[in-house]
């Protein structure tokens, strides 16, 4: 069974002027909003508990409930549908209290509920949250400052609190992953990085790649590449691509592939260099 929201609040029970919150039951959540905003800023407000059937406590509830300075209406479907509820406003008008009725969903404020012609109403707009309606009753007529004393603290205890909070980071940590992983079906990943030069030998291409750090080979990326080594002592079928390295001034042999290299008239423009061998 789902709990009571209203049940985390108390009304007021003081000598000093108080607002009276007329709302049906199962407006419950709803009301208790606009509960835990007034008791925060200092409203003094009285509500009905409707707790039991006792005489003595029903007699007491209505004391004081007739003895509020204002009557303050929390008008929806449900309190249109609810007898208690309209039965507890009629009694206060009868009385000659001051009414506010904050119409929450634009629906019938009179016949419907029994109110008076003169009846201050305000008519909030659809969708309207509990700020909306504390603003709007705040500034109504027959509100005053002197029904507002000592502000209430949230009840819940610390523990309920960060347990709050840590749930609410948690849901919008949620859904930023879900809109994170929408984003990424929705928006195409930016293609990748392609080679622009061609070379005819793929171990020159490989080495050259090698020689940058990976990557794609452009043109403005071979024109970094001052000296190349081919590490293997067996040389590529051919060195004509060396021709592709504008700026190739150095070729790195073992001393194993230069015995090869006169084969290679393409080296004839490079500064030849040999690693490997009885020096090293």
């Amino acid at each position: 069974m789902m709990k009571d929201p209203i049940k985390a609040y108390a009304p007021y029970t003081g000598n000093e002027p108080y607002l009276h919150l007329c709302f049906s039951k199962a407006s419950g959540k709803k009301a208790s909003a606009l509960l835990r905003r007034l008791q925060a800023r200092g409203v003094r407000v009285f509500f009905d508990t409707e707790s039991g059937t006792d005489r003595n406590v029903r007699a007491l509830m209505n004391e004081r409930m007739l003895a509020a300075t204002l009557t303050a209406v929390y008008l929806d479907e449900a309190f249109r549908n609810d007898p208690a509820a309209k039965s507890r406003l009629l009694a206060c008008q009868r009385s000659g209290q001051k009414i506010v009725c904050l119409n929450t969903d634009g629906g019938d404020s009179g016949l419907s509920i029994g109110l008076h012609a003169d009846a201050a109403e305000i008519r909030l707009p659809r969708g309207a949250q509990a700020s909306d309606a504390e603003h709007a009753l705040l500034h109504a007529d027959g509100f005053s400052q002197d029904l507002i004393g000592v502000p209430i603290r949230d009840k819940r205890s610390p523990i309920k609190r960060l347990a709050a909070a840590l749930i609410a980071a948690a849901i919008l940590l949620s859904a930023c992953g879900v809109l994170f992983w929408l984003l990424r079906r929705v928006i195409p990943s930016p293609p990748a990085e392609t080679d622009t030069v061609v070379f005819s030998d793929e171990t020159v291409r490989e080495t050259v790649r090698s020689a940058l750090g990976g990557g794609p080979l452009t043109e403005e990326r071979l024109r970094e590449i001052t000296a190349l080594r081919f590490s293997g002592d067996e040389l590529p079928g051919t060195l004509s691509d060396l021709s592709l390295l504008p700026n190739l001034e150095t070729v790195v042999l073992s001393q194993t592939a230069a015995k090869n290299a006169s084969r290679y008239p393409e080296l004839a423009d490079y500064t030849v260099e040999l690693f490997g061998g009885d020096s090293e």
